[in-house]
């Protein structure tokens, strides 16, 4: 359980969840929602308004079914009580986080006893797609920097590095981040406290809280991105994303953002879906974008409309991640350097130690001595001539 209940007293007293009870536990009711449908424990109530919208939102969606079906064959018997039965949540796949325990009252009336966590889905799975959208409280070591040119076990040991993840409800550090495409729980862990490390080099970053972006698979995450670019309702990623930062806004914490690939597109459509179904202004968040599959000018549009600060750039120039996914810069020039660097992002020659969008980017002089450190002398000498050609233009 995540939660402690406040003493025996009023703990197991259940009541009906009406407009002034919502609005005083910051509880926003569905559009169809009707008074006294159902009921809940005070724990439960409690349990309710801890979670951001968007979990408040899918939990009573999840309620108002086992409501209409409360023999569900979803549920199952309480072990020691055959009148209360669990509901695990089917959604989105089939299993949400939360765990429902519910009994039929003596008037017919479904009350809701308690609101689980259901901690048997979070961590790292052996089947990478199984994994779920969540907050996790990620503790790294500190020195752990990617700072300059690394060689190969010096770049082994930041991907052997075991970040402890804890989940979460809600963002409880200054820093946090958004993953990209085909990351599992423990790549995403060590990979985005070094682009948030790098992101803000003058802060000593022990913890963060990682958005986890699991992956699909290769073609299941292009499809998300395009759904999130192209579609007018954003994916339950972006959605939740939104409900995180609207409740990090009215907490009044100051969270510092770092967005890498997918993560950037996932961004977009979460300030999208913000400024539509929350509004008002961001003005405590900032956001450092790095190897951005969104367009960059678009992101920081809609991020300075909101009032959020984009603090940091980085986009390597043989990336074919920003350059042609996120279209921000689609000259011949641009696409022949991509082409020819894409086996070192997707192929059989790719690693964080070679790879133009893995690890943070530090300029370009860093990319060719990164190159010729692990050994690709010629991979190195195209981008010294790229130097040479941009001389004075680059950084």
């Amino acid at each position: 359980m995540s939660w402690i209940h406040t003493g025996k007293t009023q703990a197991f007293n259940y009541t009906g969840l009406d407009k002034n009870l919502a609005q005083e536990h910051g509880i926003r009711l569905p559009a169809q929602y009707f008074v006294n449908k159902w009921q809940l424990t005070h724990q439960a109530l409690l349990m309710l308004a801890s979670l951001n919208d968007y979990d408040q939102q899918q939990v009573m969606k999840e309620i108002e079914y086992v409501t209409r079906y409360p023999s569900t064959t979803y549920s199952t018997k309480h072990s020691l009580n055959p009148f209360r039965r669990i509901y695990r949540t089917r959604y989105p796949f089939r299993s949400y986080h939360y765990l429902i325990e519910y009994r039929t009252a003596a008037n017919g009336q479904v009350v809701i006893d308690e609101i689980f966590f259901d901690k048997t889905l979070t961590g790292e799975n052996v089947n990478s797609a199984a994994e779920r959208t969540m907050l996790y409280h990620v503790g790294r070591d500190a020195d752990q920097h990617y700072d300059s040119a690394k060689n190969h076990d010096e770049i082994r040991g930041l991907v052997l590095s075991a970040p402890k993840f804890a989940p979460t409800n809600q963002v409880r550090t200054e820093h946090a981040a958004v993953n990209g495409m085909q990351n599992n729980l423990n790549k995403a862990a060590w990979l985005m406290g070094v682009h948030a490390q790098a992101a803000y080099s003058s802060d000593t970053i022990s913890a963060y809280t990682l958005f986890h972006n699991p992956t699909d698979g290769g073609m299941l995450d292009l499809t998300e991105c395009l759904f999130d670019k192209l579609s007018r309702t954003k994916s339950h990623n972006a959605q939740h994303l939104a409900a995180v930062l609207a409740q990090a806004q009215q907490q009044g914490k100051a969270v510092k953002w770092v967005a890498h690939s997918q993560g950037a597109i996932i961004f977009n459509a979460a300030l999208v879906h913000y400024r539509a179904h929350y509004g008002g202004r961001l003005g405590l968040q900032q956001l450092a974008v790095h190897g951005s599959g969104a367009n960059v000018e678009r992101l920081i549009n809609i991020a300075t409309g909101l009032g959020m600060k984009i603090t940091d750039v980085r986009n390597n120039p043989f990336d074919l991640v920003p350059n042609l996914a996120g279209g921000n810069n689609l000259s011949p020039s641009s696409l022949c350097r991509s082409l020819k660097f894409c086996g070192l992002v997707f192929g059989p020659n790719s690693g964080p130690g070679v790879s133009p969008h893995t690890l943070p980017y530090l300029g370009i002089e860093t990319y060719r001595q990164q190159l010729w450190m692990m050994g690709n002398h010629k991979k190195a000498a195209q981008v010294q001539r790229y130097i040479q050609i941009h001389a004075g233009k680059v950084r």
